[in-house]
């Protein structure tokens, strides 16, 4: 007789007292084990998990020759998330293991997050909220966002939805993306533009693209210093986007007016990471962006479904390395 399938869930999973992923799994007959990550998702932990196991809904867990030795079963790896900058894919392609993603599920919890760090930042709200509440009543001075350009470097899902969100607020919208298609950024109200022209005249410049070898650090000094003199920079994305260090330096020298961010290189904030996040024209969040309860929910309804598809014989829809479908027999 075969065993039942089984599945670890490292995240939450119940949403208004129901769990659509849950539900899921149980119609499909799997067996769900739900066993939260430990606070930095240790790699001895994530190890251990993997043993007899099909399938994963991952957070932030490193996924690399170490943490997948043990992995004996293991044939889908389904972020609850769109970034999988910590999972090794040419290790889960050499091992017929599909890994997932949830492009989309996200989009309106995190751009509403890059408006809200926008807004947070031009009209100083934490600086404000903090000096009402000690007694000093001097008012800050800010810009309307219909008066100021917004820059984006990246535009998926979540670039699209940050860009209607900025036209709403009558914002001039700029976007660099070598894979975006000109007639939907023109349908967004936006044009697309050269990085250096993009620089140039964006008031705020927000990132929106994922982390890779070739991405890490690309917003380092030379990038700082090209941005227009007293404009914002606003990273919901990742945080090894941005050289730490060369961006204290252009907050301390005020060549950047502040800096909004959702995520740190490291998290949580240690060394240089602890230093940017305590400036006093740093808007620092925990890598909450896509922490609402309608995101996650979706989320998991989409990971949950790929691995049902998955273990199920079906292709699912949004897998990102797709070369190792070239090893398996899925319809």
């Amino acid at each position: 007789m075969e065993s039942m399938e089984r599945v670890i869930v490292t995240v939450n999973m119940e949403f208004r007292g129901r769990s659509p992923a849950r539900e899921l799994f149980e119609d499909a007959g799997f067996e769900v084990l739900a066993q939260r990550g430990s606070p930095g998702w240790p790699d001895e932990e994530t190890r251990g998990k993997l043993a007899g196991v099909d399938a994963i809904i991952a957070g932030a867990e490193n996924f690399n020759s170490r943490t997948m030795a043990n992995a004996d079963r293991l044939r889908i790896i389904a972020r609850n998330g769109v970034g999988y900058d910590k999972v090794n894919l040419d290790l889960c392609t050499e091992r017929g293991v599909v890994v997932t993603n949830t492009p989309g599920a996200m989009a309106d919890a995190v751009a509403d997050h890059a408006i809200a760090l926008l807004l947070s930042m031009v009209r100083h709200i934490v600086g404000g909220d903090r000096a009402v509440k000690e007694g000093d009543y001097l008012v800050p001075i800010g810009e309307d966002l219909a008066a100021m350009t917004l820059g984006l470097v990246g535009c998926g899902h979540i670039g699209a939805e940050t860009a209607r969100r900025a036209r709403a607020f009558k914002m001039r919208v700029l976007v660099c993306d070598p894979w975006a298609q000109p007639s939907r950024i023109q349908e967004l109200g936006a044009s697309l533009v050269s990085l250096e022209e993009l620089q140039r005249q964006a008031d705020v410049i927000s990132l929106h693209l994922p982390l890779t070898e070739e991405s890490i650090s690309m917003v380092n000094a030379g990038f700082l210093s090209s941005m227009k003199p007293g404009s914002f920079l606003v990273n919901t994305a990742r945080g090894g986007l941005v050289d730490e260090a060369a961006l204290i330096e252009a907050l301390q020298s005020g060549h950047l007016a502040g800096a909004g961010l959702d995520c740190q290189a490291t998290e949580p904030p240690e060394g240089v990471s602890l230093e940017l996040v305590r400036l006093p024209n740093v808007v620092a969040m925990p890598h909450s962006a896509s922490n609402t309860i309608t995101a996650r929910e979706r989320m998991s309804r989409v990971a949950a479904q790929s691995i049902v598809d998955c273990l199920r014989g079906r292709r699912p829809e949004f897998v990102v390395n797709p070369a190792v479908l070239d090893k398996l027999d899925l319809e």
